[in-house]
């Protein structure tokens, strides 16, 4: 028997053309971040559903040649805790990113992208991701080699939690070498009971506010951009998702690939799970992609290059 011949092919998830996807690669993670969707009761998390690496590259290849996937997020839990897969993986796409919580160092990955999670300053960051993971990020970042090809962001999940710690967030990691910071909001499921939300969302029009002040500021820093924070306003992000996700441009155009029973992709209701509350919904990308659409950009590369092109070089 041949080796492809052992290897398991991936679930079918229909004839849909989707040229972006996301996978989570392990559900295993070090941290324990309270805002993390990941590890929500009702999406497909167990640590003990598990893909091995030559399965999971197989899997990625064929759904890459079915669906025409171009760009791919690499997420976890913590990606990097299965690095060599990651590296191998990132290649199968024209287009990838990664989003790490940088505690195992930043992967060299030129002509790609790497997005590190940090959620404020040293003093609200360390409460939510643990203590010293502010300092320990700070020194991956300041350590890596700035001129390898690798695109490099920050990004912080705002919630009422940490809402307050972003004009010192910005003022603290303005001058790191990395190519930009991005914003996104935290995502609520049905009857969310965290506290991390905002209950009503013009509540949460007032941090849409200092975050565009922020733009303003440093505005080659910051890549989250002034119309898609707009969009995400009390009075029309409904516009953009849906009370249902009957709006979303990411549930037509984005496969999220979740680890599931039997060590199986499962493709939950969106890339934040199974049980949101899209008339709250915080996602950036969300906004972005109908603010891209609206301009006529809605085929726009996900991560900055032209992932068409590359993907017909990958199919010659």
């Amino acid at each position: 028997m041949t080796e492809r011949a052992r290897l398991s092919e991936p679930t079918d998830f229909g004839e849909e053309q989707y040229p972006h996807a996301l996978v989570n690669v392990t559900n295993v993670c070090n941290l324990d971040c309270r805002h993390c969707f990941v590890f929500r009761a009702d999406n497909p998390n167990a640590p003990r559903d598990k893909m091995n690496d030559a399965t999971m590259l197989h899997q990625l290849a064929e759904l890459r040649d079915k669906h025409g996937i171009r760009s791919m997020l690499f997420m976890g839990g913590e990606p990097m805790i299965r690095k060599d897969l990651v590296l191998q993986a990132v290649q199968l796409f024209p287009e990838s990113a990664i989003v790490t919580n940088g505690t195992y160092g930043i992967p060299s990955v030129p002509g790609h992208l790497v997005t590190v999670s940090l959620d404020g300053p040293a003093e609200l960051n360390d409460p939510i991701r643990g203590d010293g993971v502010f300092a320990k990020v700070r020194e991956a970042v300041f350590a890596r080699d700035p001129a390898d090809g690798t695109t490099v962001m920050l990004q912080m999940a705002v919630t009422r939690e940490n809402a307050p710690g972003l004009e010192d967030f910005m003022a603290e990691v303005a001058d790191w070498p990395i190519a930009g910071v991005a914003f996104s909001f935290y995502v609520p499921v049905k009857d969310d009971s965290t506290g991390l939300a905002w209950p009503d969302l013009k509540e949460r029009d007032k941090v849409l506010d200092r975050v565009i002040a922020l733009k303003r500021q440093y505005p080659h820093m910051i890549k989250s951009n002034i119309p898609t924070l707009e969009m995400m306003k009390s009075d029309v992000a409904i516009q953009s998702t849906g009370e249902n996700g009957e709006h979303c441009i990411l549930r037509r155009d984005t496969l999220p690939l979740y680890m599931g029973e039997g060590g199986q992709f499962e493709k939950p209701f969106c890339c934040y799970g199974n049980d949101v509350d899209c008339s709250r919904c915080g996602a950036y990308a969300v906004f972005n992609r109908a603010y891209l659409a609206a301009q006529g950009r809605g085929d726009a590369a996900r991560y900055g290059r032209d992932g068409a092109a590359k993907l017909a070089a990958l199919a010659e």
